[in-house]
């Protein structure tokens, strides 16, 4: 495992820079007070009662796939390559999850609730987040991830991130030649809610749990080459001295890299057992409790169509939730291309 790659890749696929600006923006939808300190998230153990109800984009690559059975196993990145073998991109997924007739039932509604998991990467290319961005004006809600106060004005698209994880994605979007979501993806639109802990409530959950940032940095570390021990390395994990010359000297050398790192990206089982599991932790499991109770509010406030919008690495505990807490079931993927893995020759 090349786990000197995973780390910013880990990192990308879990969190938005904390972001506050009493700059030009539109205000975000804000949130409902919730108690302080916040208390760890645990997994559920019984289903949350339902909440009544009130009532294509060009160049971007996408394959619809077939509805799913209940207990197919659902998957929010994958890395797509030719009859070679040789990777073609790095895609993320759109899944569908619809209530249970029952559920649906008990509600009182008449047509069964649908949440859409959008998993996402924070660095992308264009197309990618045109593809979103028009994808999102056609749902009620889009829950969004970003650590952020509650009445904070959300960036407007070519917005700069500030801090040492918005510093360090932005130098990844430069060596890897793709696009920063939050320099992309509009904000300031009116179905954008903001689903996420404030900076203070993050804190607060951090110290609760006892974390920092270098305790998950070094739980993350110690998960890596635990792996690596156990010979646990994927395709494409050892870089021989040809793969070396070619990032150096290579005339397609921004694609040789993203490939390099798109095959650790598809390594989300090291972020689970790192950051999920039984104990969870503050970056995953209480941030998407947050979450969770803004989308409760929003099927009580009659949203029909909703989406939740966060980093790829926090879809698997998502998943879990809305089938126990929520009765939702999983049944229809759409993929979009995030990285274009195509060298020059592959082109011809």
């Amino acid at each position: 495992m090349n786990w000197l790659f995973f780390v910013p890749l880990a990192i990308a696929a879990t969190t938005i820079p904390t972001f506050a600006t009493n700059g030009r923006g539109e205000a975000a939808e804000p949130r409902s007070a919730r108690a302080k300190p916040i208390q760890p998230a645990a997994p559920a153990q019984t289903n949350r009662q339902p909440a009544p109800l009130a009532a294509e984009a060009p160049k971007a690559r996408v394959a619809p796939e077939a509805e799913k059975p209940a207990d197919t196993a659902v998957e929010f990145l994958r890395l797509s390559r030719d009859s070679k073998n040789r990777p073609l991109s790095l895609d993320t997924a759109i899944v569908r999850y619809r209530e249970t007739a029952q559920a649906a039932a008990r509600a009182g509604r008449n047509k069964p609730l649908e949440v859409d998991l959008v998993g996402a990467v924070h660095l992308g290319g264009r197309a990618y987040y045109d593809a979103l961005d028009r994808r999102f004006k056609d749902y009620d809600a889009v829950l969004y991830e970003l650590v952020a106060p509650e009445n904070a004005r959300v960036p407007k698209p070519g917005h700069k991130a500030s801090g040492a994880i918005g510093s360090a994605q932005q130098g990844l979007t430069k060596l890897l030649g793709l696009e920063f979501q939050l320099e992309q993806i509009d904000y300031t639109a009116k179905n954008f809610v903001h689903a996420d802990l404030s900076p203070e409530e993050f804190d607060a959950a951090m110290a609760k749990r006892g974390e920092s940032w270098w305790t998950m940095f070094t739980k993350l570390m110690r998960e890596a080459m635990a792996r690596a021990e156990r010979g646990k390395a994927g395709p494409g994990n050892d870089l021989d001295l040809g793969d070396l010359f070619g990032l150096l000297f290579g005339s397609d050398r921004e694609v040789r890299l993203r490939r390099i790192m798109a095959e650790q990206f598809t390594d989300m089982d090291m972020l689970t057992a790192a950051f999920g599991g039984e104990e969870g932790s503050s970056l995953i499991t209480d941030r998407n409790a947050a979450a969770l109770d803004v989308l409760t509010k929003q099927i009580a406030r009659g949203r029909k169509k909703i989406a939740i919008f966060y980093g790829a690495a926090h879809m698997d505990d998502f998943d879990s939730r809305l089938q126990k807490e929520f009765e939702l079931q999983p049944r229809e993927t759409i993929w979009l291309e995030a990285w274009d893995l195509r060298g020059n020759a592959d082109r011809n």
